[in-house]
């Protein structure tokens, strides 16, 4: 009788493992906002810009991050942009006057395709400043 049990258990292991109605495990991709940092030195009453790619339409945010001068946060407000890249600039199509803060300063919806991100010093920095700006999109 034991025998009998065993033998069976046996045969129920083998037709379940060659069952073609075994399920796949499958792993879910989690994707979400994506964020580029740039940063450079910006000279006194200059600009200077950065292009990036959606592959996503959806809605885009900018902010200045940080504004420093040998390490020491700067006061100075200065222009930051959001447009297209056109020739050997930026053609900005919105725009804000801004202190660094890790708030968005700037949004807007965006389709696929290429944009770029503006700094510009329209007050007058005293010396040249390094920056960062945050850029978080879909």
């Amino acid at each position: 009788m034991k025998l009998r049990g065993i033998v069976s258990l046996g045969l129920l292991l083998v037709a379940v493992a060659c069952s073609d109605d075994l399920e796949t495990p499958t792993s879910a991709t989690a994707t979400g906002p994506v964020t580029i940092l740039f940063s450079g030195t910006l000279q006194p009453r200059a600009s200077r810009f950065y292009s990036y790619t959606l592959t996503t339409a959806g809605s885009v945010s900018a902010l200045l991050a940080s504004v420093e001068r040998n390490g020491a946060p700067v006061a100075n407000p200065l222009e930051i942009g959001i447009g297209s890249p056109a020739g050997t600039g930026c053609a900005v199509t919105l725009s804000e006057n801004v202190s660094a803060s890790l708030i968005p300063q700037l949004r807007h919806d965006a389709a696929v395709g290429t944009y770029c991100v503006r700094i510009a010093d329209t007050e007058g920095l005293s010396a040249p400043t390094t920056f960062t700006i945050r850029v978080i999109h879909p």
